[in-house]
């Protein structure tokens, strides 16, 4: 599991919990890890978020990996403290709208999300307002399944206690007692991404298919994604390999791939 955390105050309880350690090395961000889960302190704003997302994929490449950003956010109801899932996170400059899966039973409650590019002043609706998350899902959709791309936020301030107002010397002690609500999903979250992760025969062909051309990096990531759904579809690898085989250039292979499973996406 990978774990997007904009501030150290967030993250400090979340090392301690998770039993994570400092990698030594890391310049571009700071980064913990542990046995099944990696954390990683992006920094305010969504070109951090953004561009921790890519050091991760990169850092740890193996397909089907939850990921979540996880921190603080405002919000026009709830009350300080109360962690929320977010059910649909927006954009506020582009209006692009990202929905994760509601896939996991759990007792924290769910809210919509705007991330805009500064603080907001004010809470003009009744939902959760941060700077990160609309940059961290559609990074994360380069790595992962949309399943396991999702969003907790702990709520930091409200129209009763405003965000010029917030202790920031209160942070971590805010998101360790928010804590024993969060691990039950991140635990259940981990245990469906273990069962979507392909069969070792599938990771073999995968990368056998990476070498039948030039792929380029984002072009290896939309490959992957079309492999993983040719076997959910139930198509045989030799059929996916004949038209990787068959096809001209890098894009064509892509391509074509992608018309035939929309055939079958169709009949399924």
């Amino acid at each position: 599991m990978n774990l997007i955390v904009a501030l150290k105050a967030e993250a400090s309880p979340l090392i301690e919990s998770l039993s994570l350690s400092r990698e030594e090395g890391s310049d571009s961000f700071p980064l913990f890890v542990g046995d099944h889960c990696n954390l990683i302190i992006s920094g305010v704003g969504k070109s951090r978020a953004s561009a921790a997302v890519l050091y991760l994929r990169k850092r740890f490449p193996q397909p089907n990996q939850a990921w979540v950003n996880l921190g603080f956010a405002g919000h026009g109801k709830l009350e300080v403290g109360k962690s929320f899932l977010a059910n649909r996170v927006m954009d506020g400059e582009s209006g692009e709208a990202f929905y994760p899966p509601q896939l996991i039973v759990s007792k924290i409650a769910s809210s919509s999300l705007l991330t805009s590019l500064n603080p907001l002043a004010d809470y003009p609706e009744p939902i959760g307002y941060d700077m990160e998350a609309s940059a961290f899902c559609l990074s994360a959709r380069t790595a992962t399944t949309r399943e396991l791309i999702q969003v907790v936020k702990v709520v930091s301030d409200n129209p009763a206690n405003p965000v010029e107002s917030f202790d920031r010397s209160r942070a971590a002690a805010l998101m360790k007692n928010a804590l024993p609500s969060i691990h039950p999903f991140l635990e259940k979250l981990e245990k469906l991404a273990s069962k979507v992760t392909p069969p070792t025969e599938l990771l073999n062909f995968i990368e056998e298919a990476f070498a039948l051309k030039p792929f380029t990096q984002t072009q290896r990531h939309q490959l992957r994604k079309l492999l993983n759904q040719a076997n959910a579809l139930g198509m045989p690898e030799e059929d996916a390999r004949a038209i990787l085989e068959s096809s001209g250039t890098t894009r064509e292979a892509i391509h074509e791939l992608d018309l035939v499973l929309e055939e079958r996406r169709l009949l399924s």
